[in-house]
């Protein structure tokens, strides 16, 4: 089974679109790669739901089950490269909303790791959701590759435990983070 990539609400990829032309059309875009993107040559590609998880959770040795969904994160592709990201969140009246667009490390990360995935014996076998799981104190993205009977992480360079790119049992994942959070956080 392939990595499948969950459908977002049906009239969000229209609305980034939309958000991401406007902001083509009125030079408002300040990172190099979009700034000199030509707008009529960009698409979305990997549609997927983004997770957050905050230090206390880990720290306390939280796992996956702490981890809240925030919006959703597309990769934009400039003639099929991917040069940036479109996140949205949730917006007060409940629909979601394009929260930025983003060029950072994460995004050649992100199509790096789903290339390196897509060949992984466990993913032929039983096939997983991509999701995204973000736990901001520690500065750690990684992949999560969900299905109803197993889940792996996949840290994205840079990632703090290291092992970029390659999958993690989440016990062994949240064992290290643990650590990491716990030296994090300030003396009570």
């Amino acid at each position: 089974m392939p990595l499948h990539l969950p459908g977002p609400p049906a009239d969000l990829p229209d609305r980034v679109m939309t958000k991401l032309h406007a902001f083509a059309d009125g030079a408002k875009f300040t990172t190099p790669a979009l700034r000199e993107a030509r707008k009529d040559h960009l698409s979305l590609s990997a549609p997927h739901q983004v997770f957050t998880m905050g230090l206390d959770d880990v720290a306390a040795g939280g796992g996956l089950d702490r981890a809240r969904p925030v919006g959703w994160r597309f990769l934009i592709q400039e003639d099929g490269h991917p040069v940036a990201s479109a996140e949205t969140t949730q917006g007060p009246d409940g629909t979601d909303e394009v929260s930025h667009f983003n060029e950072g490390p994460f995004v050649g990360a992100t199509d790096q790791a789903m290339t390196a995935v897509r060949t992984l014996p466990q993913l032929q076998a039983t096939g997983f959701d991509l999701r995204l799981l973000r736990i901001p104190s520690v500065y750690m993205m990684a992949l999560w590759l969900h299905s109803p009977d197993a889940d792996m992480l996949v840290p994205l360079a840079p990632s703090p435990i290291g092992k970029e790119g390659k999958p993690v049992p989440v016990a062994e994942f949240f064992a290290e983070l643990a650590e990491l959070a716990r030296q994090a956080q300030p003396p009570a």
